[in-house]
């Protein structure tokens, strides 16, 4: 008995099944990287506008006169801009030593509260032997 084989045309329908799980598997664990890395660079990029933020007030602080100091203080809320957040600041003097504490919370839950303390002293500008 002879067996004549045919050529086979095309896929059948299990070779086309498998690749499409196949595909599915490899699309799906691609998708999971993808979305863990988009939400790492949210919260890093998140954390550079943070520090930022901290820098412009502290320079805006320090670039204020010694006595003008305890007018700024209290709480501060921006809503616009990269990075919303509220601004808490406090002071206090003793002596000539004033203490400027600056608490930034952010709006984004993902960045934790940060805490700067800034300490100035008020020259005199008297005469020191008299």
């Amino acid at each position: 008995m002879t067996w004549h084989l045919r050529a086979r045309r095309g896929a059948g329908l299990a070779e086309i099944l498998l690749a499409m799980v196949i595909f599915s598997l490899l699309a799906t664990s691609y998708a999971a990287v993808s979305l863990r890395y988009a939400t790492q660079m949210k919260t890093i990029s998140a954390g550079a506008a943070r520090s930022a933020a901290l820098t412009e007030y502290i320079n805006r602080l320090m670039a204020l006169p010694v006595d003008s100091l305890p007018g700024r203080a209290g709480t501060f809320a921006t809503t616009s801009g990269a990075f919303p957040n509220t601004r808490t600041i406090s002071v206090s003097v003793a002596g000539n030593t004033y203490t400027v504490r600056l608490v930034l919370t952010p709006t984004f839950t993902a960045i934790k509260p940060d805490t700067v303390t800034l300490t100035r002293i008020k020259r005199y500008n008297g005469n020191p032997l008299t």
